[in-house]
């Protein structure tokens, strides 16, 4: 979208929308920087507090309360403070069982390809109920997706239950404090959650013709294929950022899809570079790293709707810096995320390329059904 342009549908009140599009790579927008930004910052603050205890401390954690406040932070970020602190509630305990399931599902290599093919796709066909909803399924299997790459012992799968709910709720509970504070903007026109009007479009779409239903079977595939590469590579550390790339930059539309890859390799090039010299600035200090870190994710928050490189630049500089204060060398994070990255960029192309939308992957242009 160029620089200017709005979708007045976005965000709208019951965040029914269900398309986001990315701006071009030296375009902003859709949404105004001003706001977003301030709104990252806001909701990286639980992520800062959980840095600071779990790396300032050197705690046994290891970041796994901060990741599930990072995680989500996600849904609801567009929403008021009332609305966002209720996204966030919902899927705390959701990202913790989807953490214990990934260190389960991923004692075993065919365990891992099924659980990710299953969440995947129904995180993937959320999009036939509204954007909100579609961002609160990624988080979901994002998290999924980064325990199953962790490779934990399966009694670590109580612990990561625990405390990726943690996480969840400590986000939850500061979207709360804001909103007793004061902060009702937007209260007024915020229309509430209709779990018949969501079932209904889920059953509306449940068919090969429906785009959000063709996206979730696809998305499913393609996450499930990231996990089997990267098991099949022996890519213990950093195979899942295979997945990873697939899970950011699919959409159910194959121009934005294809929109969403070229801004991908740019924006992780970008964050490679700032990772690197971060790391080797810091020196493994745990606060200095903790204040990187919060800075990288309150950026990454507010740049999501204005400018996807730039948001992917900053979550890039969030993974490689958290590698290396685990211990890893920044250089060979950022080689093993160039190389995963890679991978999954060909497996999102080629997603579409072997199953494209019906009128898509041969020049038409014709808008999906059930796209706002």
């Amino acid at each position: 979208m160029a620089a200017g342009q709005r979708s007045p549908s976005l965000f709208n009140a019951s965040g029914a929308a269900r398309r986001l599009q990315a701006s071009g790579l030296l375009s902003i927008g859709p949404s105004a920087p001003g706001p977003a930004l301030r709104r990252g910052a806001l909701v990286a603050i639980p992520v800062g507090i959980a840095l600071l205890v779990e790396l300032g401390l050197d705690t046994s954690s290891k970041g796994a309360i901060a990741t599930g406040a990072l995680l989500a932070g996600f849904p609801g970020l567009d929403a008021p403070a009332r609305t966002r602190a209720g996204w966030q509630a919902a899927a705390a305990p959701a990202i913790g069982l989807m953490a214990a399931l990934g260190v389960l599902s991923s004692q075993s290599a065919l365990g891992a390809v099924l659980a990710m093919a299953v969440v995947g796709a129904a995180a993937g066909y959320c999009f036939a109920v509204s954007l909100r909803l579609a961002i609160g399924g990624l988080s979901v299997a994002l998290s999924l997706l980064i325990a199953q790459g962790l490779f934990l012992a399966p009694g670590d799968a109580l612990p990561a239950l625990l405390l990726g709910t943690a996480g969840g709720l400590l986000q939850a509970g500061f979207s709360l404090c804001i909103w007793a504070a004061g902060d009702h903007d937007g209260e007024a026109a915020e229309k509430a959650w209709s779990s018949r009007d969501a079932w209904r479009e889920l059953r509306a779409n449940f068919n090969l013709g429906s785009t959000s239903f063709r996206h979730g079977l696809r998305f499913g595939a393609a996450l499930a294929a990231g996990v089997a590469v990267y098991r099949l590579l022996d890519m213990d550390q950093h195979g899942f950022w295979i997945p990873l790339t697939t899970l950011f930059v699919m959409r159910p539309e194959e121009d934005e899809t294809f929109h969403r890859l070229i801004l991908r390799a740019a924006g992780t090039a970008l964050g490679l570079i700032a990772a690197t010299a971060l790391a080797e600035a810091l020196g493994g200090n745990g606060v200095a790293v903790a204040l990187a870190l919060t800075a990288a994710t309150a950026l990454a928050y507010g740049l999501l709707t204005v400018q996807y490189a730039l948001f992917t630049a900053a979550i890039t500089t969030y993974a490689v810096l958290l590698a290396d204060s685990l211990g890893e060398g920044a250089l060979h994070a950022a080689g093993q995320r160039g190389w995963a990255t890679a991978i999954g960029i060909a497996i999102s192309a080629a997603a579409f390329l072997l199953w494209p939308n019906p009128g898509e992957g041969r020049g038409a242009r014709a808008a999906p059904a059930d796209a706002v």
